[in-house]
């Protein structure tokens, strides 16, 4: 086989590994993951995981479902059913606190400036 030819096998099999990694990722997005449990439950070594997401996302697989997690509070607090407290525990953080912290750290506002400025935006549909 030509290297051309072999490389597009990896990067399919690379593909496939990352959909079905983030599939897991999703199904499991109410726990608290290690890589461990990650590598595990995927049968793929820890530097080709980290090696994988860096490639297909940019970042490394806990920023990754990190932000998973994040994208996902963004949503329930836009949908307005459920408090902070009961968001954090649906996610999987050990405490509001931390939910607070990494909601942060990612989008750059904390969850109540976050759902203030959802309200003020339907508020102002402008």
């Amino acid at each position: 086989m030509s290297p051309t030819i072999v490389k597009s096998i990896k990067q399919k099999a690379d593909g496939e590994l990352f959909s079905q990694i983030q599939e897991y990722m999703e199904t499991h997005v109410n726990e608290a993951l290690t890589i461990e449990q990650i590598c595990k439950s995927n049968s793929v070594g820890r530097s080709q995981l980290q090696k994988l997401f860096r490639n297909k996302s940019g970042y490394g697989a806990i920023e990754y479902f990190s932000r998973m997690k994040i994208d996902l509070a963004k949503q329930m607090i836009r949908e307005d059913h459920y408090n902070f407290t009961q968001i954090a525990d649906a996610l999987g953080f050990s405490s509001i606190h931390y939910f607070s912290r990494q909601f942060k750290r990612i989008t750059g506002m904390t969850p109540s400036e976050y759902s203030s400025s959802i309200k003020a935006l339907s508020d102002n549909p402008g």
